[in-house]
């Protein structure tokens, strides 16, 4: 079984820049996109019987799953998606236990964000 966190990249940097610049209706459409957005994936997660979440909440996905054929994919679906819906991206850390995930996303924000590391 693995874990995969992930986090959106500078949601709180983007959001703090609109309403300094006084763009509090596009920070608010931001805010509402990632709630949308994250619904759309708690969703889609729970039609997939070997991946269950853990944590759901702002941008941030905890998921436990079985390392299969195709979970490089379903990691690139769920960032697709978010990205789809927020025009921001999504990095992500894989590992075996949760602090390795949580030490992989954080290698990938570190890295440039817009990654995933973990899955090598």
């Amino acid at each position: 079984m693995l874990y995969a966190f992930f986090d959106g990249d500078n949601i709180g940097t983007t959001i703090e820049i609109l309403l300094t610049e006084s763009k509090t209706n596009e920070a608010i459409m931001l805010s509402e996109n990632i709630k949308t957005v994250m619904i759309e994936i708690e969703n889609f997660l729970e039609t997939i019987e070997y991946v269950e979440v853990l944590i759901s909440g702002g941008d941030d996905l905890l998921i436990h799953f079985e390392k299969i054929e195709d979970s490089d994919e379903l990691i690139d679906i769920i960032r697709r998606m978010f990205y789809s819906k927020t025009g921001t991206s999504m990095s992500c850390g894989v590992g075996t236990d949760v602090p390795q995930s949580i030490w992989n996303l954080h290698l990938a924000k570190l890295y440039g964000k817009n990654l995933v590391r973990g899955m090598e």
